[in-house]
Order: structure tokens, then sequence, then C-alpha cells
């Protein structure tokens, strides 16, 4: 799984997690509806200020950090 869709598997889940339809968090995040579904599809290189305005609504932040080693 790529970053793409991790990112949108976690949005759609919290999305779900919070009873909270598609088209509702296009209008609170104010995006389109190709941008909310596409991106919780994984398909869609998404602007940081789109990705932020998506992340607020749902209550989540985005954490950059050095990987692990294995």
């Amino acid at each position: 799984m790529d970053l793409k869709e991790k990112i949108g598997k976690t949005i759609k889940e919290r999305r779900k997690q919070l009873g909270m339809e598609q088209v509702d968090l296009q209008d609170y995040a104010d995006v389109s509806p190709v941008t909310v579904s596409k991106l919780e599809q994984g398909k869609l290189n998404i602007t940081i200020e789109k990705l932020e305005s998506i992340i607020d609504v749902l209550g989540l932040e985005l954490i950059i950090k050095v990987k692990e080693t294995v």
C-alpha cells in the first residue's frame, strides 16, 4: 500500500467513525466531491492546504518522522 492509499484509507475510516458522509466532509472542508472521492481511493495528488483542511475537519493531524530501520 502506497502513501496515497494509506492516507485515503485513514481519512475514509475517520470520516465513517464520525458518522459523516462524503458530502458532509466536502462541505465542511470546502473541497469538491471529486477531491474527497479520489482522495479516499488513494488516487489523488492533493495540495498540502487541501489535505490540511480535510484532516482538520476530521480531527486528525499529520506527523512526519524519520523511518525506523529494520
